[in-house]
């Protein structure tokens, strides 16, 4: 499979990947495969598509996000360019494909937006529940305040809170929600 993986305790992925990618700077991550990749964040998910420029086997290359000293013991290191980078990506998720998912079906996953926003639900579970909140988008909020927060709406954006609520649907029933909540209820494990 041609997914990479980074520790985010020895490397500072969260710095380092916004940064290479803004500056389209190439940079070393451990570990060897051929061709286009994926780079997976371990215990996060797949968070951004590379290109391999090259691979070598070398000591540990000079990085200033590396967060742990650097050891004599040579590895492979393939030098990448960032192709996309998204931390909000719905392959965050650990677990949403095993090793023998191909590079492939995980790039059209990629492209497509698999979206599965946490493990409790399965990408049908999930996109049912969608279609059948989608059904209540023509309805108009009765109320102008968050079931969940208690925020209301009306203080802030008048007349128009009403049109900002999201119905969520939980069981049979459903409640009124900020976006922002919604979001956070579709994401609770």
């Amino acid at each position: 499979m041609s997914v990479l993986k980074i520790d985010p305790e020895t490397y500072d992925v969260f710095a380092a990947l916004p940064t290479y990618f803004r500056e389209q700077s190439p940079f070393y991550i451990e570990g060897s495969v051929d061709g286009p990749a994926l780079i997976e964040v371990v215990g996060y998910g797949i968070v951004a598509e590379v290109e391999i420029m090259f691979v070598e086997t070398t000591t540990r290359p000079d990085d200033r996000y590396w967060r742990t000293h650097p050891d004599a013991e040579v590895r492979d290191y393939c030098l990448v360019d960032l192709v996309g980078l998204d931390f909000h990506h719905p392959l965050l998720k650990t677990g949403m494909y095993d090793v023998s998912t191909s590079y492939a079906t995980l790039k059209d996953m990629w492209d497509r937006g698999y979206q599965v926003p946490s493990q409790r639900w399965t990408r049908q579970t999930y996109e049912t529940h969608l279609a059948r909140e989608r059904m209540m988008m023509h309805r108009i909020a009765s109320v102008t305040a968050c079931t969940s927060c208690g925020a209301d709406l009306i203080d802030r954006y008048g007349a128009m809170a009403h049109r900002l609520l999201e119905y969520h649907l939980e069981g049979d029933s459903g409640m009124w929600v900020c976006p922002t909540c919604h979001k956070a209820i579709h994401h609770a494990e």
